[in-house]
């Protein structure tokens, strides 16, 4: 299961920007690591701050709202062709063998039909 960023900044599902704002200001004086000498408190501060960054912006909280951890990983609700996904894998050789094979046929029905070259003798004169 993944991680739940309302329970690491100690808010509500519910909760508004500002009182986002509010908690991760106190999660982060309570855990930076200048201010706390506990040495799982750096891990616990990037947590709070992966938290904040996911739940103060309103497309990746809708994101996470509706997907989990999860969608935020593999990019739920995201048009993106950077990464094809396995599904894709079929279409994407089909398109490419269709490109290759008409490539092959076009460059064939070239050699077959080239006129001969008028400048080139013929040697089988002798």
């Amino acid at each position: 299961m993944g991680k739940d960023y309302y329970q690491i900044l100690g808010i509500n599902r519910t909760a508004t920007d500002e009182e986002i704002k509010k908690a991760y200001k106190r999660m982060a004086l309570k855990y930076h690591p200048d201010k706390n000498d506990h040495p799982e408190a750096a891990d616990q501060f990037k947590e709070i701050v992966v938290a904040f960054e996911i739940l103060s912006d309103k497309e990746k909280r809708q994101l996470y709202d509706q997907y989990g951890e999860e969608g935020l990983k593999n990019g739920f609700g995201q048009t993106t062709f950077a990464e094809p996904s396995a599904d894709m894998l079929p279409f994407i050789c089909a398109v490419g063998g269709t490109v290759l094979f008409a490539f092959a046929a076009f460059k064939t029905f070239q050699y077959f039909t080239k006129k001969p070259n008028a400048d080139r003798k013929n040697d089988d004169s002798e």
